[in-house]
């Protein structure tokens, strides 16, 4: 577990506790929005509406491309979906900045989905809050919460001993200022603080989504995807096999031109080991995208393709491909990877991929694929 850096002017562990107990998301995406804002805009002045983009933004490639679940009744879910369902120019990848313009630009407006994104600002600025001045606010009724702590933080901000970490301002709009000790420690402990938080946030977001398989690695766009070593081991394997046919459209494929196809869709593996990728040609990769394919259909050909290409390079001098596989298998040498009889190799790939296709379609993602020449 990551702990909070220590301070001998600021009393850290209300910032801590608001990681503790937590039912909604927007605690987690509230702290990362301000910590971003911190890095990238000058001055201690946030305005909320900033804030509000930047955590829609954040949950946008988790919730949209990766089908994760914030929470049944995540409330920062439910507006990032209605967004989606609004504004049809933001597609389930779009870029963080993309989102954040989208969003900043509905805002600017009073048209009822500003209103809906909105609701999020009218609670969490001030419940975020809340562990600061947990005595003060002993036996408030919950309608008076919200008022309460405004006037707290406002009388907290400059207090010597244990000062709050932001209050809130109108002007020039509405936003918060963050205290200058506060300020401070923020910016000095950015990449500390930003890890403490996406520590608390993956344990949240696995335990509602059980099954998902990589989660830490489904919080953020990728940048780039490395798939060197696939075409490498592909490569290899056509060079030494020679051309052979498609599993889903029975085109030849040659080692001169072919795509690489995620067997389980990139976007609910989130990896790009060599036991889940196949090669195909580019026409037929785009047609499928990121839908599952139909089991019934593929796994058999995918099977033994896989097969014949860890018998192939086995045979070469590059066992260093095969490193996907010995994990799988669990065998220690080439030599008992290469010695293992077809049915058991087919029935640990099937015994892998079956269940990651039910909690693929359980999360979401379109299944039962077929290819169909147009």
């Amino acid at each position: 577990m990551i702990n909070l850096p220590g301070s001998n002017n600021l009393n850290t562990a209300p910032l801590a506790a608001s990681f503790s107990h937590v039912t909604n998301s927007y605690k987690f995406y509230w702290l990362l929005a301000i910590l971003e804002s911190v890095k990238l805009l000058p001055g201690a002045v946030i305005p909320v509406d900033v804030l509000l983009a930047r955590m829609i933004a954040a949950v946008w490639y988790p919730l949209h491309y990766f089908h994760l679940s914030l929470g049944k009744q995540d409330r920062l879910e439910a507006v990032a979906r209605q967004i989606k369902v609004y504004d049809s120019r933001l597609q389930a990848n779009a870029s963080q900045a993309d989102v954040v313009d989208a969003v900043v630009t509905h805002l600017s407006t009073q048209s009822p989905l500003a209103q809906e994104i909105r609701t999020i600002g009218n609670y969490v600025p001030q419940r975020f809050l809340r562990p600061f001045f947990q005595r003060e606010l002993s036996g408030i009724e919950d309608w008076r919460v919200n008022a309460a702590i405004e006037s707290l933080a406002e009388s907290a901000f400059h207090a010597q001993v244990a000062p709050c970490l932001y209050r809130f301002v109108t002007l020039p709009e509405r936003g918060i200022e963050i205290q200058p000790a506060w300020l401070e420690y923020l910016q000095q402990h950015l990449y500390i603080l930003t890890g403490f938080c996406l520590w608390h946030l993956v344990n949240y977001i696995q335990k509602n989504n059980p099954n998902a398989p990589n989660v830490t690695g489904k919080l953020f766009r990728p940048e780039q995807r490395d798939l060197k070593q696939g075409h490498a081991f592909w490569k290899l394997v056509i060079d030494e096999i020679g051309p052979f046919q498609c599993i889903y459209s029975q085109q030849l494929i040659s080692s001169d031109d072919f795509s690489l196809d995620h067997f389980l869709p990139w976007s609910f593996v989130a990896h790009d080991l060599l036991w889940n990728l196949v090669p195909t040609p580019k026409a037929v990769n785009a047609r499928k995208g990121d839908q599952l394919p139909d089991i019934s259909l593929y796994f058999g050909t995918f099977a033994q393709l896989q097969y014949e290409a860890v018998q192939a390079v086995a045979r070469s001098n590059h066992a260093r491909l095969l490193e996907d596989y010995a994990l799988l298998y669990k065998q220690d040498s080439v030599t008992a990877l290469r010695s293992l009889p077809f049915a058991h190799f087919r029935q640990i790939l099937f015994d892998t991929i079956t269940p990651q296709v039910q909690i693929a379609r359980n999360m979401g993602f379109a299944a039962n694929w077929s290819y169909r020449a147009s």
